[in-house]
Parts: structure tokens; sequence; C-alpha cells
């Protein structure tokens, strides 16, 4: 009977503490994190295609991303988070261009290439929705806000070779070159996270999220000079860009 008892007992403490931590995960209401990671393209500057120089411009990054969200129900609440997106350049696609210029003259050139990488910054609000295990939760949420993006620009050196590759002596270098753009058009963000308790208030925070915007490019050229002798080509579209970020980071909920 008394080991019953005891049993009994040690059920009710356990119980009661499980409902404890149920009543404070259900008084947490907000939620601030710093989070970090990889980060991939979308859109059309991240996709190869014919004919077009800035597509498949964009490659691989990283990101950093500060949110905080204010739970209003046990289920739905408020997110706002701002990013920093730094992604490489591939050249690959100025490089084609400039070999039809070289073609336009009769000549083949070997290419250096000097790039700076492309930058995405993003400050985004909306509503998050919440689904609570104890204190381990899954947030999902869909924004709207402020994206400026700046497209890398591109330097590339030709250097004449004749038909066995190597170098010809005395030729003068060709410059192709392309400007950078920054353009701040409105955009969108979605994603999900998990958090997973730590000790006391702090949480790991783990987390996927896409962002991108139809962004209006103007005044963006491609220049080659050589000889004396100067090619443009003008590009004035709108494209969609946008990167998917996925990273791990630390959190406070209080």
């Amino acid at each position: 009977m008394t080991k019953f008892r005891f049993c009994f007992l040690m059920l009710i403490t356990l119980l009661l503490s499980i409902q404890i931590e149920e009543v404070k995960a259900q008084d947490t209401r907000n939620f601030f994190s710093v989070t970090g990671g990889y980060s991939l393209p979308v859109g059309e500057l991240a996709k190869e295609k014919l004919n077009d120089p800035l597509a498949g411009l964009a490659g691989s990054g990283y990101f950093g991303q500060v949110s905080y969200d204010h739970r209003i129900a046990r289920w739905f609440g408020i997110k706002l988070s701002g990013s920093f997106n730094q992604n490489n350049t591939n050249s690959d696609p100025i490089v084609g261009k400039a070999n039809t210029y070289a073609e336009a003259i009769g000549r083949t050139y070997a290419w250096d290439s000097n790039v700076s990488k492309w930058k995405l910054g993003a400050a985004l609000i909306g509503p998050a929705l919440y689904l609570n295990f104890n204190r381990v939760q899954i947030e999902a949420h869909v924004q709207g806000g402020i994206v400026k993006a700046t497209t890398p620009s591109v330097l590339l050196v030709g250097r004449q070779i004749n038909a066995s590759g190597e170098l010809v002596e005395g030729a003068k270098e060709i410059h192709v070159s392309l400007n950078h753009a920054t353009v701040n058009p409105i955009g969108f963000g979605a994603g999900l996270s998990l958090r997973l308790p730590i000790a006391g208030a702090l949480f790991f925070h783990l987390s996927g999220d896409v962002i991108g915007a139809k962004a209006e490019v103007k005044d963006l050229a491609i220049k080659a000079e050589v000889e004396g002798f100067q090619y443009s080509d003008r590009i004035n579209e709108s494209r969609f860009i946008g990167v998917v970020n996925i990273g791990a980071g630390l959190g406070i909920a209080f």
C-alpha cells in the first residue's frame, strides 16, 4: 500500500510539473532570435538562360537574420524580421556576352574576371501561427515589406589568344564591364521555424525562409572597349529576385 501511495504521489507530482510547464509556455508571449546560415538564390538571376547575360549571375552565399514575434493568442501572433544576404557572383554569363563582342571583331580572348558579391536585405512583418508541444514550438509565418537588392558589378579583362590558345604578343586587351544597380521593391517572405528549449528562457532556433520581390532594373549596362571601339547593351526590365535561407541560431522567450 505504501508503494502504491508513493507511486501515486510521484504520478501526481509529474502531472503537476507538466501542467506548470504548459502554463509557463502559454504565458510566454515574446520571442527574440538571431539566426544565420546558408543561402541559395531563386528567380531570374539564379537560372541560366540563353541570350540573357544576367541569368545565372547569382550563386550561393550566407545570411544573417534578427526576428521578434509577439504571440497574441496561443496559436496566433505577429512576426517582425530583418535579414541580410550576401551571395557569390558567377561571371560566366558575362563572359558569354563578352565572347560575342570578340566574335564581332574576329578575335578570341582569354578572360580574367573581377566580381563583387550581390546583396539582398529585407525588413518584413506579418502574421505568425504557432503549434505548441509543451515547450517545443513550431512557428509558421507569411510577411510583406521592403526589399533592398544590389546587383553585382563585373569587370572582365580579355587577352587575345591564337588558335593554339597562346597569348598573342603585343595585342591590346579588351575590357568588358557590367555596372551594379540598387533597387528597393516591395517584397514578401514566408517560412517555418522550430524552437527547442535549452535552459530557462533560452532556446535553440532552426529556420527556413523564402524571400523574394519583383524588381525593375534600370540603366544596367554591359560595355566593351578595345582599340577605340565601344560596344554597349543596356538592360531596363523587371525581374524576380529572391533567396532561400536555411539556418540556425539562439533565441530568448519572455
